[in-house]
């Protein structure tokens, strides 16, 4: 047992985090709500189980976008038990017209905008806008009696809002999907690498390390990576290039936890 789990009744769980499936949970021990169900129903459903949690204590889903790899389990899993699910409205409009998500049960859907909070038992959770592709894209901010975390994938840029909330939370789920030179030297069409470097694609390892480097504060528990690319990364190059940030800027974070989500291997209860 670490520290943070004798003073934090409150846990954050990476399932999967990359583009072959994102699916979260964030909560305490007992019940709690999930960020994207981008994978198999039954994966979600074992990753629950070494948990010792069960779909009927998960309280809602929320979805940060439309696209297939944050939303391609949903169906099947609203299917084995009626979670309520919520999202952006042009989110929502995307799932009910998206291959594996237009049969889900329309009166589970339920509209949320940005930057207006809602509250889920004792938690307060606010979405904020993000720049993405897909539909209705937003970032999670959760307020769980003053632990807090902030979820903050599939961004092109880092803009006002998404500063705001990774700046507010204690610990912190930030993108750094791809290595500048592995894209640009790899076999992706042009096309999709200026996708992905683009304002609404992804965020590189070095525009993620900076920021985090610029923002870092002794009280931050956790600097989770996430969404890193299978092609286009190594968990050790996010690593390195945050690493060379935080000399640059003279941060030692002693007190920190800092590491890259796994992509196909479930985290455990991290402590927020």
């Amino acid at each position: 047992m670490d520290l943070f789990s004798c003073l934090s009744p409150y846990v954050f769980c990476s399932f999967a985090s990359g583009s072959s499936g994102n699916c979260y949970y964030v909560g305490n021990q007992h019940e709690g709500v999930i960020v994207d169900v981008g994978i198999f129903a039954n994966d979600v459903v074992k990753g629950l189980a070494l948990n010792d949690l069960t779909l009927d204590r998960i309280k809602c889903i929320f979805i940060t976008h439309d696209h297939i790899d944050h939303v391609k389990g949903l169906q099947t899993l609203l299917k084995k038990c009626p979670i309520p699910v919520y999202a952006h409205p042009d989110c929502l409009q995307g799932l009910r017209e998206g291959k594996a998500t237009r049969d889900i049960d329309p009166s589970l859907l339920h509209e949320i905008e940005p930057l207006q909070t809602i509250e889920v038992e004792t938690m307060k959770v606010t979405p904020f806008p993000v720049m993405h592709d897909g539909r209705g894209a937003m970032g999670y901010h959760f307020d769980c009696e003053g632990h807090t975390l902030t979820i903050a994938t599939d961004i092109g840029m880092l803009d006002n809002d998404v500063k705001t909330y990774l700046q507010k939370a204690d610990s912190i789920v930030i993108e750094s999907n791809y290595d500048p030179e592995m894209l640009d030297k790899g076999p992706y069409p042009y096309i999709l690498k200026q996708r992905i470097k683009g304002p609404f694609g992804h965020l590189s390892n070095p525009e993620s390390a900076r920021f985090v480097a610029d923002n870092y504060r002794p009280e931050l528990k956790n600097i989770m990576l996430c969404h890193l690319s299978e092609n286009n990364n190594t968990p050790e190059l996010a690593l390195k290039c945050l690493y060379k940030q935080f000399r640059i800027k003279h941060v030692s974070p002693v007190n920190t936890s800092i590491f890259p989500l796994p992509r196909h291997k479930q985290t455990g209860f991290i402590y927020f």
